[in-house]
């Protein structure tokens, strides 16, 4: 990805003037560079240094990890302690270090978002299994609004996504309440229908009706400036 030399915005590769204040981008890759040009090619190595520094967090971590399990396994076999406790212990040290690998983002942004997913959604059933309660909140609760905030996230990334490169000041906070929004709706539907027998919409409304009010006052506000005070404004914020 590369950035205006100008203002900083992030800008598409194959992009030839910025978007913001129409700045030629330099295209690097044309041209070649002679061994014995004047002004050497400057070289970039902040991506392999913070890979170096996530590395070494990261191996500190399995270590530490590790080491837990081990000692939970030695209480287990040799010491008549609480066995429940102890799994919930190991449980934790399991889920922690998983969320903490999907955290550093080792892998693609969709499979460390679904593997956190998946991490959550493993975790709460075994906390169920382990705790063998009869209210059967798992699938009830945990389960549907754990697959609600993905699902929400998802679609709000996917918006981000095609809205980046647009006045970020407004998108993203239209962006935000939208996610609450539909996070609220959903959350009341969860609970109106496990509580009640049927989905009956209660605080969501006001949090609904509010955040749309919002969002229309702010995308008002945002049409309605001159056209030479919103280009002020993305100069002065660099969105």
């Amino acid at each position: 990805m590369a950035y205006c030399p100008k203002c900083g915005v992030e800008v598409e590769d194959d992009v030839k003037n910025c978007p913001l204040c129409d700045f030629p981008i330099p295209d690097v890759n044309e041209g070649n560079y002679p061994e014995e040009s004047k002004y050497p090619q400057a070289i970039n190595t902040y991506d392999e240094d913070h890979l170096g520094k996530k590395n070494k967090a990261f191996f500190s971590l399995t270590i530490i990890a590790i080491s837990i399990m081990v000692i939970i396994g030695v209480i287990y076999l040799v010491y008549p302690w609480n066995h429940v406790l102890l799994k919930y212990i190991a449980l934790a040290d399991i889920s922690i270090f998983a969320i903490v690998f999907f955290a550093m983002g080792y892998l693609h942004p969709h499979f460390n978002f679904l593997g956190a997913y998946i991490t959550v959604v493993i975790t709460c059933l075994s906390v169920y299994l382990i705790g063998g309660s009869q209210a059967n909140w798992f699938l009830n609760y945990a389960f549907p609004i754990a697959t609600l905030v993905y699902l929400d996230v998802s679609l709000f990334r996917f918006i981000f996504k095609h809205t980046r490169h647009k006045s970020q000041f407004i998108f993203i906070p239209s962006n935000l309440i939208l996610f609450v929004i539909v996070l609220a709706i959903g959350i009341d539907g969860i609970i109106s229908l496990n509580v009640q027998g049927s989905i009956h919409l209660t605080w969501s409304l006001i949090v609904a009706v509010s955040g749309i009010c919002i969002i229309v006052l702010l995308q008002t506000i945002y049409h309605r400036i001159p056209e030479k005070t919103r280009r002020m404004l993305k100069k002065k914020m660099h969105v």
